[in-house]
C-alpha cells in the first residue's frame, strides 16, 4: 500500500516510526503562506491551520477570544479561575505540565506551535523546524523594555493580530474588533488620568505572588495598565522588566497607598505579615484582591479590564460613569461569547472563582 502524506509533520512521524520503505519526497502544501512572529521571524505556515500546540500560557485565552480554541491540540496547564467555567471543552485538550517531547508534538500532527522565548528549548525548536513544524514566537521578549504607553499598546495589539493572521481573514477581523475596543478604552481612560499631576498620583504596588514581594516589572501588563490608569507605579524605581523580587525595605521606603494582590493569592500575604503593618495601604485598609478571568489579568486580553478596574479603584471621582459590572458583562458577551450571570459577576468582582473561593493551587 502506498504511503500517504498529510504534511511534513506526518512525514517526520512516519520516518521516526520506520514508515513504509524509503520516505517519499515532501510535497509543498498548497497555497502555503508566511507570517512574521513577535520575534521578527518570517515563518511559513499551511494555508489552513487546523491543529495548534500552545506552548506558552497566553495562547489559549487569545484563541478562545478569537473563537478557535477547538483547534488547540495541546496547551500548557493553568488554573485560571474562569477558564473552565466559560469553556468546559477545555478539559478535552491535552494539558501539559512541562516541555513536551518532539515525538508527542509529531504524534498530535500539529500544524503550528506557538511558544515564548526559551520554551521549548532551542534544540527542540531546531528539531521541529527541520521536521517541517512551523514554530512562532507569540509573546514579546521578556527582556525587552517597553518605554512608552504607545509602545505597550502596540505590543498588545501585535500579539493578538499574529494569532488572527495565522488563523485567517475571519479571525483577523475579530482581532481588529478587539484592537479597536482596546484603543477606545485606553483613549477614554487617558483623557481623564493624563491630567493628574505627578505629585497627586496614587502610589500603587502590585503583588504577583506567590510571595508578597514578587511583582511585575517595567514591560508588564500590571505596570503599564497602572500607568494608563493614573497610578504612580512604585516598582518603576527598579530595573527588571519581567517579574522579580523586591525587598521589604524597598516597600517601606516606597510606602504604597494601594496594594493589589493578583493571581488569586490571598491578601493575607501582606496583611498577615507584621513587617508590612506600617505601610500606608495596610494601615488604611487599601489592600485589595484583584479579580481574574479566563486567564490572569497580568497577561490576557482582559488586561483592558484591569485598566478599567484600576481607574475606578484609584480615582472613583474621575470615573463616576464607569460601571465595572456592565463593562465585565459586555466584554465577556462580546469577546468570549459567554453571558455572566448576576451571581458570577458578584463573584468575579469580589476576586473569587466560580466556586466562590480564591485560591491558586499551582502556586504559579
Amino acid at each position: 500500500m502506498a504511503c500517504r502524506l498529510r504534511f511534513a509533520p506526518l512525514l517526520a512521524a512516519m520516518f521516526l516510526a520506520g514508515g513504509c520503505g524509503e520516505p517519499p519526497v515532501p510535497k509543498t502544501p498548497p497555497a502555503a503562506r508566511s507570517v512574521i512572529d513577535m520575534a521578527g521571524n518570517q515563518v511559513a505556515i499551511p494555508a489552513r491551520v487546523g491543529r495548534i500546540a500552545c506552548l506558552e500560557v497566553l495562547c489559549y485565552e487569545k484563541l478562545f477570544l478569537l473563537g478557535a480554541s477547538d483547534r488547540i491540540a495541546m496547551m500548557i496547564r493553568t488554573n485560571a479561575p474562569w477558564m473552565r467555567q466559560t469553556n468546559p471543552a477545555v478539559d478535552g485538550i491535552q494539558q501539559l505540565a512541562s516541555n513536551p517531547n518532539t515525538e508527542e508534538l509529531l504524534k498530535q500532527r500539529v500544524d503550528v506551535v506557538f511558544r515564548t522565548y526559551g520554551y521549548p528549548d532551542p534544540v527542540k525548536i531546531d528539531t521541529l523546524a527541520r521536521m517541517g513544524v512551523p514554530v512562532l514566537v507569540s509573546q514579546t521578549m521578556g527582556t525587552d523594555k517597553i518605554d512608552s504607553i504607545e509602545a505597550f499598546v502596540e505590543s498588545r495589539k501585535r500579539m493578538l493580530r499574529l494569532f488572527g493572521r495565522v488563523l485567517g481573514p475571519e479571525y483577523e477581523a475579530r482581532a481588529e474588533e478587539w484592537c479597536a475596543y482596546h484603543d477606545r478604552m485606553v483613549a477614554m481612560v487617558r483623557s481623564r488620568t493624563d491630567r493628574i499631576p505627578e505629585e497627586k498620583k496614587v502610589r500603587l504596588f502590585h503583588v504577583r505572588g506567590p510571595s508578597a514581594t514578587r511583582t511585575h516589572g517595567l514591560s508588564s501588563h500590571t505596570f503599564w495598565y497602572g500607568v494608563i490608569a493614573g497610578a504612580d507605579m512604585v516598582v518603576k524605581q527598579h530595573s527588571f522588566v519581567g517579574q522579580g523580587e523586591v525587598s521589604i525595605e524597598e516597600i517601606l521606603k516606597w510606602d504604597p497607598q494601594v496594594i493589589n494582590i493578583g493571581r488569586m493569592y490571598s491578601a493575607e500575604l501582606v496583611t498577615g505579615n507584621p513587617r508590612w503593618a506600617q505601610v500606608t495601604a495596610v494601615r488604611t485598609g487599601q489592600v485589595h484582591e484583584l479579580p481574574e478571568g479566563v486567564f490572569y489579568w497580568d497577561g490576557s486580553t482582559e488586561g483592558v479590564l484591569l485598566m478599567l478596574y484600576l481607574a475606578k479603584e484609584l480615582y472613583p471621582q474621575l470615573f463616576p460613569d464607569l460601571d465595572l459590572r456592565q463593562e465585565f458583562r459586555d466584554y465577556y458577551a462580546r469577546f468570549y461569547r459567554y453571558h455572566l450571570s448576576e451571581r458570577e459577576l458578584d463573584l468575579m468582582l469580589a476576586g473569587k472563582g466560580p466556586d466562590g473561593l480564591r485560591r491558586n493551587d499551582m502556586n504559579n
